[in-house]
Protein backbone atom coordinates (compact mmCIF):
# COMPACT_ATOMS: atom_id res chain seq x y z
CA UNK A 1 0.00 0.00 0.00
CA UNK A 2 2.74 2.70 0.84
CA UNK A 3 4.07 1.91 -2.26
CA UNK A 4 1.40 2.59 -4.46
CA UNK A 5 0.93 5.97 -2.19
CA UNK A 6 4.88 6.86 -3.25
CA UNK A 7 4.25 6.43 -6.96
CA UNK A 8 1.20 8.35 -7.11
CA UNK A 9 3.20 10.96 -5.22
CA UNK A 10 5.95 10.88 -6.93
CA UNK A 11 3.64 10.81 -10.18
CA UNK A 12 1.53 13.78 -9.01
CA UNK A 13 3.86 15.73 -8.23
CA UNK A 14 6.12 15.25 -10.78
CA UNK A 15 3.58 15.81 -13.82
CA UNK A 16 2.26 18.98 -12.03
CA UNK A 17 6.22 20.39 -12.10
CA UNK A 18 6.64 19.32 -16.07
CA UNK A 19 2.65 20.85 -16.57
CA UNK A 20 3.28 24.10 -14.37
CA UNK A 21 7.23 24.91 -16.29
CA UNK A 22 6.49 23.50 -19.90
CA UNK A 23 2.55 25.29 -20.26
CA UNK A 24 1.19 21.95 -21.24
CA UNK A 25 -1.14 19.75 -19.81
CA UNK A 26 -1.70 15.99 -20.78
CA UNK A 27 -2.77 15.16 -24.07
CA UNK A 28 -6.52 14.13 -23.26
CA UNK A 29 -6.70 17.28 -20.60
CA UNK A 30 -5.22 19.92 -24.19
CA UNK A 31 -8.79 21.03 -24.50
CA UNK A 32 -10.24 21.23 -21.36
CA UNK A 33 -7.29 22.80 -19.50
CA UNK A 34 -6.64 27.04 -20.16
CA UNK A 35 -4.10 27.48 -17.59
CA UNK A 36 -1.79 24.76 -17.43
CA UNK A 37 0.53 26.41 -14.95
CA UNK A 38 -2.55 26.78 -12.19
CA UNK A 39 -3.18 23.23 -13.08
CA UNK A 40 0.00 21.50 -12.48
CA UNK A 41 0.55 23.66 -9.56
CA UNK A 42 -2.52 22.40 -8.33
CA UNK A 43 -1.48 18.65 -9.18
CA UNK A 44 1.88 19.33 -7.36
CA UNK A 45 0.15 20.21 -3.89
CA UNK A 46 -2.01 17.37 -4.64
CA UNK A 47 0.63 15.24 -4.80
CA UNK A 48 2.82 16.47 -2.19
CA UNK A 49 -0.12 15.56 0.43
CA UNK A 50 -0.15 12.46 -0.92
CA UNK A 51 3.69 12.43 -0.19
CA UNK A 52 2.79 13.22 3.62
CA UNK A 53 0.64 10.61 3.89
CA UNK A 54 2.91 8.18 2.82
CA UNK A 55 5.47 9.27 4.80
CA UNK A 56 3.45 9.40 8.50
CA UNK A 57 2.52 5.41 7.65
CA UNK A 58 5.89 4.53 8.17
CA UNK A 59 7.44 7.26 10.83
CA UNK A 60 5.49 7.52 14.13
CA UNK A 61 3.88 10.64 14.77
CA UNK A 62 2.21 12.28 17.98
CA UNK A 63 -1.41 11.99 17.81
CA UNK A 64 -2.25 15.48 18.64
CA UNK A 65 0.36 16.62 15.91
CA UNK A 66 -0.83 14.17 13.42
CA UNK A 67 -4.33 16.17 13.78
CA UNK A 68 -3.46 19.47 13.18
CA UNK A 69 -1.07 18.14 10.10
CA UNK A 70 -4.48 16.26 8.81
CA UNK A 71 -6.29 19.35 9.35
CA UNK A 72 -3.80 21.19 7.18
CA UNK A 73 -2.97 18.77 4.39
CA UNK A 74 -6.68 18.36 4.37
CA UNK A 75 -7.47 21.96 3.75
CA UNK A 76 -3.87 22.52 0.98
CA UNK A 77 -5.51 19.09 -0.83
CA UNK A 78 -8.98 21.17 -1.15
CA UNK A 79 -7.21 24.33 -2.51
CA UNK A 80 -4.94 21.88 -5.23
CA UNK A 81 -8.24 20.47 -6.21
CA UNK A 82 -9.80 23.66 -6.06
CA UNK A 83 -7.12 25.78 -8.73
CA UNK A 84 -6.85 22.23 -10.87
CA UNK A 85 -10.88 23.36 -11.03
CA UNK A 86 -10.36 26.80 -11.58
CA UNK A 87 -7.85 26.32 -14.37
CA UNK A 88 -10.55 24.04 -16.77
CA UNK A 89 -12.87 25.28 -19.36
CA UNK A 90 -16.06 25.04 -17.32
CA UNK A 91 -19.11 24.13 -19.61
CA UNK A 92 -17.36 21.93 -22.24
CA UNK A 93 -20.77 20.49 -23.44
CA UNK A 94 -23.63 21.45 -25.65
CA UNK A 95 -26.02 24.22 -24.39
CA UNK A 96 -29.47 23.08 -23.99
CA UNK A 97 -32.23 25.23 -26.04
CA UNK A 98 -33.73 27.85 -24.10
CA UNK A 99 -37.32 27.51 -22.14
CA UNK A 100 -39.41 29.97 -20.71
CA UNK A 101 -40.05 33.80 -20.92
CA UNK A 102 -38.44 35.31 -22.95
CA UNK A 103 -37.30 32.66 -25.54
CA UNK A 104 -36.90 32.99 -28.91
CA UNK A 105 -38.07 30.58 -31.36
Amino acid sequence: MNVMLFATAFFCIGAGVAAATSFRAFPWLAGKVVRPRLWGAGYALFGAVVLYHAVVQLVRVEPSVELVATVVTTVVALAGLGMMGVAQRVGGGSRSPRTGPGATD
